[in-house]
């Protein structure tokens, strides 16, 4: 082979190489940035689980100090266990600020004109719409009703509008001992403590008062 042939063959040679290695490194840029854009992804959906649970100024602060390893690593079976452990410590006091609360609203709503006591500092009814037929008379009835029942703030923890018939000795004891005396065609907005309702169980969050405006159907 002529030294022509030889420099062409190394020129188009090294050519081929270049462009080999640059291709490899683009494509390997590319997964890099498609596993970076998942895990991305991954991530803002566990955080989304955790919402309201963390500082998220300060998570991303962590971050930085991580990666620029201003402060030490700490191991997987370290973070799990100190993240329910804080999860758990902030639900114990967010369920006593709710007991709290549910507590100190019943009191004030107790002194308010219109509201019918039922069970006191537990449970308490208005009558918005008063009703003019068969009233309820016991927990054995099966009526049919619609409902609406939220939170003190107002948040829907579930709605049937359109109406459902419901056994009483299936709801919770504050709806039951609520309805008793209901005519139908009667709207009562019901106010339930916690321990008449879903107590320690998060719906929404434990020990949480609910609010549930109901209408009496039928019977």
């Amino acid at each position: 082979m002529s030294w022509k042939k030889r420099i062409v063959f190394l020129i188009v040679f090294s050519s081929m190489a270049a462009y080999s290695e640059e291709d490899k490194s683009q494509s390997l840029k590319k997964n890099q940035s498609s596993v970076s854009d998942n895990l991305a992804h991954v991530l803002w959906h566990v955080m989304k689980s955790y919402e309201g649970e963390y500082d998220f100024q300060e998570l991303v602060s962590t971050l930085s100090k991580l990666n620029e390893k201003r402060i030490k690593d700490k191991s997987l079976d370290k973070c799990y266990s100190s993240l329910l452990e804080a999860l758990e410590k902030k639900a114990s006091e967010k369920a006593a600020s709710n007991l709290q609360m549910a507590n100190s609203f019943l009191q004030k709503l107790e002194a308010t004109p219109g509201i019918n006591e039922v069970v006191k500092h537990k449970l308490y009814y208005k009558v918005i719409q008063p009703g003019k037929g068969e009233s309820i008379s016991s927990f054995a009835h099966s009526p049919l009703i619609s409902f609406k029942e939220k939170t003190l703030s107002g948040e829907v923890l579930s709605e049937y509008t359109a109406g459902i018939r419901i056994p009483l000795s299936e709801t919770i004891s504050g709806l039951q001992k609520g309805l008793i005396g209901i005519k139908v065609g009667e709207k009562r907005e019901i106010f339930i403590h916690p321990d008449l309702a879903y107590g320690e169980f998060p719906k929404p969050e434990s020990n949480s008062l609910v609010v549930i405006e109901v209408t009496l159907l039928s019977l």
